[in-house]
């Protein structure tokens, strides 16, 4: 059976393209992806959380419990080559509510269980000298004790 000179195009065609989306994803670029569906979304790595705008906060999650009752020391890892500002804001509610989240030395932040189970967030954001934000990572925590 002989194949049309427009099948062997489209085909050839779709081979190229194929390669091609192989090549780049396996380039190790820690871009966002696009689905099927055309939709963008950062890459699901196992052990690295988000970065939004060059800030990422490692460990994305804290965890409390009877058995890890903490503190722990979160990392926030902000754009080494623009100068900007970093602030903490949560919904946490201080040492009698779900935790406390504290500035430590350099990067790191020291997040310790309150005294009431639940979860909140901690929204690290870098701020431009215009006050404008260009950058966040979030933190979820849960405390169980």
């Amino acid at each position: 059976m002989a194949i049309s000179s427009s099948a062997r195009f489209v085909l050839a065609a779709f081979t190229a393209a194929a390669a091609a989306a192989m090549i780049a994803g396996c380039s190790g670029s820690p871009s966002s992806q696009v689905t099927p569906t055309g939709i963008s979304q950062q890459p699901s790595v196992k052990g690295h959380c988000p970065a939004h705008g060059g800030v990422r906060a490692t460990p994305c999650s804290v965890s409390f419990s009877v058995s890890s009752p903490g503190p722990d020391t979160v990392t926030v890892r902000t754009p080494e080559d623009k100068k900007g500002t970093l602030s903490e804001s949560d919904n946490c509610g201080g040492a009698s509510g779900i935790a406390t989240v504290t500035q430590g030395t350099g990067d790191d932040w020291t997040v310790a269980a309150g005294s009431t189970t639940g979860s909140c967030t901690a929204t690290f954001d870098y701020t431009n000298k215009r006050g404008k934000v260009i950058g966040h990572a979030d933190l979820s925590i849960t405390n169980s004790i």
